[in-house]
């Protein structure tokens, strides 16, 4: 089978189901979070896959579904899977957050005069956490837990093109093989979607 890295974004927290920008700032998974947490442990079952290994970033909201996903207690948190940070925009309604530019499909670097990050940079700080962890954990499965935006900032640095309209909602997987200690891009699983797959 080869080695497999499964990264996915955590479940449904109290600031999603407020509509509130939650990068940086925690809060905790919801009832419905929990829930959504334990779909994608089913589809984990019903294929499966047992994890050798298990991360997270360190905010609470991807810890606590690493460790429902895996049923596992131990898992190793790192910074570099952290969600980018919204700046000023922290914890505010997400419909005042800047609108992209025309033709984009991420904020850009529209963040920073306010404080926060550039996606291809926090793109780039995932990739080098997620290769320096291949390096030296040779597990055949592994499981990373991290963040919508965090993800999206991989997929644009690894140049992975989506279908119009996908995103990352709460518990998508995305599914890599690992050649070489390196990323290739498999499909996208959307467990609270019916197990909906998406390859490109």
């Amino acid at each position: 089978m080869g080695r497999k890295l499964y990264l996915m974004r955590h479940g449904e927290t109290l600031f999603n189901s407020q509509g509130r920008v939650q990068g940086a700032c925690d809060s905790p998974l919801t009832e419905d979070g929990k829930e959504q947490a334990m779909q994608a442990k089913a589809y984990f079952d019903t294929q499966s896959i047992q994890f050798d290994a298990v991360y997270s970033s360190t905010q609470e909201r991807a810890t606590d579904t690493a460790k429902l996903v895996s049923h596992q207690d131990h898992v190793v948190q790192l910074k570099g899977l952290k969600e980018m940070n919204f700046g000023s925009f922290e914890a505010q309604p997400e419909y005042l957050l800047p609108k992209f530019r025309e033709g984009a499909t991420s904020f850009e670097d529209l963040l920073i005069p306010y404080g926060g990050e550039d996606i291809r940079a926090v793109g780039g700080r995932v990739l080098a956490t997620i290769q320096s962890v291949l390096e030296r954990d040779h597990s055949e499965s592994l499981l990373m837990v991290s963040h919508g935006a965090a993800m999206w900032g991989l997929c644009l640095t690894l140049e992975i093109v989506f279908p119009k309209g996908v995103g990352f909602s709460n518990c998508a997987i995305c599914e890599f093989d690992v050649i070489d200690d390196s990323l290739s891009f498999n499909k996208l699983i959307l467990p609270t979607k019916g197990n909906q797959e998406i390859t490109i």
